[in-house]
């Protein structure tokens, strides 16, 4: 298999690397439109020298590569809101905000507040767009739905960044959604202007009464959130614990439509419609209704990110078919990308965007190799080897994704994924049968929903099982960027060799190895060679000092801290660590830090560079300034905020440095 047979995949990966670097380059306008038109004629002018044959020399295809750059950095120029005159963050922030907008997404809820995204079109009196982050009480009297116009008067805040070093940055991930601020609103507080019957009004209400018509069945909570997930789309109600399970055992990917339940209901499709083809213009017919059905379905799910992927491809699948190239699976995979990477580029950001190209991609190209490893001709046998080398070509394509966002390797997934993937087919066919029979056959339909119930609660079952093996999963993984991208070096090299039987193309493979250690050494030296105390952003004081590759932890309360010390400790790729109760004097290069707790002691012999004010001490602060004269004051996140505030306007005065963990996140000191 050669890669040029296929130039619109290495052109969509150009244009996806191209809105990468607009990410972090941030080149204006200008310079951008300088760029595309020299490349447009650059590529132009070799076209025509070429005679219009595509990709005849290396220098054409470079231009061609190098247009498709550009082309990538212009979109996502275009699609930032930021760059819009009319964003709202282009005028002056006031203490109480006049916002009006219009609900667009409903988000899983926290245990306070109900989340959605809205769509600004009026802010403080003037014409504005971008979306915000709005939380709005649980005690709230109405609800929001798609579609509500609404009006209010509120502060804004930023979004704030992660809490401690290396935890998840929701800031960071709402950014890349062109999300930058949140609001929080008091009860009863947000006014309905009038509901717009938008298509996602419709859509919304359409799926609540889908879900509403299962209430005939009486599910326990839990399989009717399974149903919600795997047939509309709708995770919202998953417990934790679930996610848990399924997460462990290496199958979230269940959880969440995608590709997987795409390609079910697309077979299962195509198999109803085949006698289709022995009518006139029958497969014109079926691919019509194939399209149909697959979009319906993706518009019934609300359109995320994960299902539009999936129906955009089998999209392009089902047409190659039509047209006799089913091989053309490259052309699919590059079409589909590209398609939703033109329209939504920040796309190429989103985990389960890269996870599911990296998947599909990986069982394509390992998919001529299966035959070999078919150990008997009987269907059921074949089945289950496919099963198999799907799941394991699928988990070597994805295995450095994972590492690098996850930190996880999930070892017993085989053995999830050989009962689960059948199940969770039969689940979702049963389901999707169930659903019309819920208002035409309901005596049919609840004799089927038994059926769905047991199947659904067995498949939990079996999960809870296989998460349950602590040895079955292997946590806390040190990984990084540049690890990742050796990895995948590592993996082409194979895939290359597995095309290229040949004894010399092993030193690819070697090398590539080679490589990954080397880059891994390289990693784990830099990480290890600093030092550095940082004063985590906790409501119980955490001071960690790392030192090479260990970690030194103080703290009155250790089992609150596991997750934010196992977090640190992986992302350091530190070895060990150590945790000890808090103490009031801590030495670190050569400098001393004086922890003055609720007691209120701080008389020291030995003058400190450094004082962290914790449990609410009560202390004339401006007296400690002039007794002791440290060189800086911290208050952590334990300390009251009108405290705080106090002792930020003593030293504002006092003309020496004050950082409040709580406001501007932890403290780190190198």
């Amino acid at each position: 298999m050669k890669v040029f047979k296929f130039p619109l995949l290495t052109i969509t990966i150009s244009f996806a690397i191209g809105i990468i670097a607009e990410f972090h380059l941030q080149w204006s306008f200008q310079t951008l439109v300088t760029l595309l038109f020299s490349f447009l004629g650059i590529f132009s002018f070799l076209f025509w020298k070429s005679k219009k044959a595509l990709l005849q020399n290396s220098l054409f295809g470079i231009a061609t590569y190098l247009l498709a750059f550009t082309l990538g950095m212009m979109s996502f120029y275009i699609h930032s809101d930021l760059n819009s005159k009319h964003h709202y963050t282009k005028n002056s922030f006031e203490e109480s905000n006049s916002i009006r907008a219009i609900v667009t997404t409903t988000l899983k809820s926290n245990e306070k507040y109900h989340k959605y995204f809205i769509s600004l079109s009026h802010f403080n009196d003037s014409i504005a767009s971008g979306k915000l982050l709005l939380y709005v009480p649980k005690s709230n009297i109405e609800t929001l739905h798609s579609g509500d116009e609404i009006w209010l008067n509120s502060t804004i805040y930023p979004i704030p960044k992660a809490f401690n070093p290396f935890q998840f940055d929701y800031s960071k991930y709402l950014e890349k959604q062109n999300v930058f601020h949140q609001i929080y609103t008091q009860e009863n507080q947000i006014k309905i202007i009038q509901r717009h019957k938008t298509l996602d009004f419709y859509i919304e209400n359409l799926r609540n009464n889908l879900s509403k018509s299962f209430e005939i069945h009486h599910f326990e909570p839990k399989t009717k959130a399974i149903i919600d997930a795997l047939i509309l789309g709708q995770r919202l109600e998953l417990d934790k614990e679930t996610i848990a399970d399924y997460s462990n055992a290496g199958v979230i990917h269940i959880l969440a439509i995608s590709g997987l339940h795409i390609s079910i209901i697309y077979f299962f499709i195509v198999f109803l419609l085949k006698p289709l083809k022995r009518v006139k213009f029958g497969a014109e017919i079926q691919l019509l209704i194939v399209l149909a059905i697959l979009w319906l379905f993706a518009l019934l799910t609300g359109l995320p990110a994960s299902v539009t992927r999936a129906v955009t491809l089998f999209s392009f699948i089902s047409i190659g078919n039509y047209f006799n190239q089913p091989k053309a699976i490259y052309n699919a995979l590059a079409i589909s990308a590209f398609s939703i990477l033109l329209v939504k580029p920040n796309a190429i950001f989103d985990i389960g965007f890269q996870l599911s190209y990296a998947a599909v991609l990986s069982i394509v190209l390992f998919q001529p190799f299966y035959k070999k490893f078919y150990f008997s001709e009987n269907k059921i046998a074949i089945y289950f080897t496919d099963t198999i080398l799907v799941s394991l070509a699928a988990q070597i394509g994805v295995l450095p994704l994972s590492l690098y966002y996850f930190n996880q390797l999930p070892l017993l997934f085989l053995l999830a994924n050989l009962v689960i993937i059948p199940l969770s087919s039969l689940v979702l066919i049963i389901g999707i049968v169930i659903l019309p029979l819920n208002y035409v056959l309901p005596t049919v339909a609840v004799f089927l929903g038994k059926i769905l119930e047991f199947s659904i609660q067995f498949m939990n079952d079996y999960i809870h099982w296989i998460a349950q093996f602590k040895s079955g999963i292997i946590t806390n993984i040190s990984f990084s960027g540049w690890l990742t991208f050796t990895m995948y070096l590592v993996i082409v090299a194979f895939i290359y060799w597995m095309y290229h039987t040949k004894v010399r193309n092993i030193k690819y493979i070697l090398a590539s190895i080679l490589l990954f250690q080397l880059s891994y050494i390289s990693v784990k030296w830099n990480e290890n060679q600093g030092s550095e105390l940082v004063v985590f952003n906790e409501k119980s004081t955490l001071i960690g000092i790392k030192n090479q590759n260990s970690v030194i932890a103080f703290t009155d309360i250790p089992e609150n801290h596991n997750t934010t010390l196992n977090h640190y400790t992986r992302g350091t790729f530190s070895d060990s660590l150590r945790i000890f109760p808090m103490q009031n004097a801590i030495s670190f290069q050569n400098k001393r830090i004086l922890v003055v707790d609720s007691l209120g002691i701080y008389k020291t012999s030995i003058p400190p560079e450094i004082v962290v004010l914790t449990q609410n001490p009560k202390i004339n602060l401006a007296r400690l300034i002039h007794e002791i004269q440290p060189k800086e004051i911290i208050a952590d996140k334990s300390n009251y905020k009108s405290t705080v505030k106090r002792w930020e306007a003593t030293c504002r005065k006092e003309k020496i440095p004050f950082h409040a963990i709580a406001e501007k996140g932890f403290y780190r000191l190198k």
